[in-house]
C-alpha cells in the first residue's frame, strides 16, 4: 500500500527522516561532553525509544508517570519523570515501576517529597531524585539558590530518597525564533541552573545529573559546563511550531494525511479537524506550502488554495501539525513509511496516558 491509498485522516511518519534527524541529534551532542536523555513525551512509543537509545542516549525522559510505566512495558528501564508526582496512588505506581526499571523522579517541595520518601522507605528502595528548579518557566520548580539547597539537603537526608543532582527546564525559551536572542536568553537560565548546581557542589551534595535543554536550547546547552544532559523531544519528527524555529535543521517526519471532500470556491474542505490536529500552537501547514489551513469544526479543516495548486474531491493533502505532542496524542498509531510505501503500523502506547 502507498500513503495515497491510505484511509483517512492518518497519521504518517517518514521512518527516513525521523532516522535522519536522530542521527543529527546523536551527532550533535556527541561532539559536545554532555549526554543525551530524549523526551519520549512527543513520540509515546516504546520503538523510537529504542532508536534513541540504539544511537547512544543514556534514558528516556516522560512527562506522565502512565507515559512511564507504558515505555517501561515496551522494554525501555532507564526512565526520569521530568514532572512532579502527587499523591498517594501516584506514590504506589512509582515505586512499583522503580522495581522494574532505574526510575528517577523530580521533586520541588517537601510536601512533594515526604509522601514519595515514606511510599519508597516502606518499600525498602532509595527512590532517586532531583531538585527541579525554576530557571525562567514560571511553572513548576523550587527557587534558585539557597531554597534549592535547603530542598536538597532535606531529599538527602531524607530516608527512602536519593538525591541524584538537578533538573531546570526552560520551556519558555524553546521557541525563541532568532538563534542570537535564543542563545542569549538561554544564557541566562543556565547560568541560575549551574549557579545552583554550584551550589551544591560546596554544601556536599549530588551534581551527578545537572539535566535540562529542549529541542530549541539542547544545542546551546549540551556546550554549558554545568549540564551533564539535556531531554529534547520534537526534534523527532519536528512540527510547524519548530519550523518557525531557525537554525534547528531539523525535518518534518510527522504528517497527517486527510482526503478533500469537498470544494467551494478556492477553498477545499478535509476530512480532518479539531479530532485529528491539536490547535493550542496554532493551525497546521501544508506540507510543501501553497494553502493556508484553517480549523472548520470537529472533523473538517478547510484549505484556501491559490491559483497554482487545484485540488479536487478526492484529493488526498499532507498537513504538518503545529504541534507534533499534542497531535500525536489524538491517535491510537503511526502509519510508517518510506517514501510514498508504507511500511508498517505502530501503536502509540502512552497515548493518552495523563495520569
Amino acid at each position: 500500500m502507498t500513503i495515497d491509498e491510505l484511509d483517512t485522516p492518518a497519521l504518517l511518519l517518514d521512518l527516513d527522516a525521523v532516522e535522519r534527524n536522530l542521527d543529527r541529534m546523536a551527532a550533535d551532542i556527541a561532539r559536545t561532553h554532555a549526554k543525551l536523555r530524549p523526551h519520549a513525551k512527543t513520540h509515546k512509543t516504546a520503538r523510537l525509544a529504542h532508536m534513541q537509545l540504539a544511537r547512544g542516549a543514556i534514558g528516556i525522559c516522560c512527562a506522565k508517570l502512565g507515559e512511564a510505566e507504558a515505555l517501561c512495558d515496551g522494554g525501555i528501564t532507564d526512565i526520569l519523570i521530568t514532572t512532579e508526582l502527587v499523591g498517594a496512588n501516584k506514590c504506589e505506581r512509582a515505586i512499583a515501576l522503580a522495581k522494574r526499571a532505574r526510575l528517577c523522579v523530580v521533586i520541588d517541595s517537601i510536601a512533594v517529597a515526604i509522601p514519595l520518601a515514606r511510599a519508597a522507605a516502606a518499600a525498602g528502595i532509595a527512590l532517586r531524585a532531583l531538585v527541579d528548579v525554576n530557571v525562567g518557566q514560571n511553572r513548576a520548580g523550587v527557587a534558585p539558590g539557597q531554597a534549592a539547597v535547603d530542598l536538597a539537603r532535606f531529599i538527602d537526608a531524607t530516608a527512602g530518597l536519593e538525591l541524584a543532582g538537578l533538573q531546570g527546564y526552560e520551556g519558555h525559551i524553546q521557541h525563541v525564533a532568532a538563534p542570537a536572542a535564543r542563545r542569549k536568553a538561554d544564557t541566562g537560565a543556565l547560568d541560575l541552573l549551574s549557579e545552583t548546581a554550584a551550589a551544591f557542589r560546596s554544601a556536599g551534595l549530588s551534581t551527578e545529573i545537572v539535566t535540562t535543554g529542549g529541542t530549541g536550547t539542547s544545542g546551546f546547552a549540551a556546550g554549558h559546563a554545568a549540564i551533564t544532559d539535556v531531554q529534547p523531544g520534537s526534534y523527532a519528527v519536528m512540527d510547524a511550531q519548530y519550523g518557525a524555529v531557525d537554525g534547528l535543521g531539523f525535518e518534518f517526519a510527522l504528517t497527517l494525511s486527510s482526503t478533500v471532500i469537498s470544494v467551494r470556491g478556492s477553498a477545499a474542505i478535509l476530512d480532518a479537524g479539531f479530532k485529528s490536529l491539536s490547535d493550542d500552537a496554532g493551525a497546521p501547514r501544508l506540507l510543501g506550502g501553497g494553502a493556508a489551513f484553517t480549523f472548520a469544526g470537529d472533523e473538517f479543516g478547510k484549505l484556501s488554495v491559490d491559483g497554482r495548486r487545484p485540488l479536487a474531491v478526492g484529493d488526498t493533502v499532507r498537513l504538518v501539525p503545529g504541534h507534533c505532542d499534542t497531535t500525536i496524542n489524538l491517535h491510537d498509531e503511526y502509519v510508517v513509511h518510506r517514501g510514498a510505501q508504507v511500511t508498517d503500523r505502530w501503536a502509540i502506547v502512552a497515548r493518552g496516558k495523563s495520569r
